[in-house]
This record gives C-alpha cells, sequence and structure tokens, in this order.
C-alpha cells in the first residue's frame, strides 16, 4: 500500500511538472515509463492535459 501511494505522489508530480512546463513531454513520458506506464498510456494522459505555458496561437475572427 506505502508503494502504491508513493507511485501515485510521484506520477502526479510528473504530471504537474509537465503542466507547469518544468519537463518536456519526452522526459515525461520516460518518468512515467519507469513508474510503470505503458507508452500509450503516459502519452494519452500527458497530450490530453492542458499546459499553463503554452500559449494558443489559432486566429480568432472578429466578431464586429
Amino acid at each position: 500500500m506505502v508503494q502504491d501511494n508513493i507511485n501515485a505522489s510521484a506520477s502526479l508530480q510528473i504530471v504537474v511538472d509537465f503542466i507547469r512546463g518544468y519537463i518536456n513531454l519526452n522526459d515525461a513520458k520516460i518518468k512515467l515509463n519507469d513508474l510503470g506506464f505503458d507508452n500509450e498510456s503516459a502519452e494519452k494522459v500527458l497530450m490530453d492535459t492542458p499546459r499553463d505555458n503554452i500559449v494558443s496561437l489559432t486566429k480568432n475572427k472578429d466578431k464586429s
């Protein structure tokens, strides 16, 4: 049970570091893989997570 809590905390910290921009996608996937996540699951979680340091560059149409 203690090991599960450590892994859950470590996983959450990796995702938080990714969200805040402290680590990139590849590093986050490697760290999650080391904790036992398969590559596909790790990538899906990370790609579906909005990041704080990303600015959207999509054009917005002016509604005048």
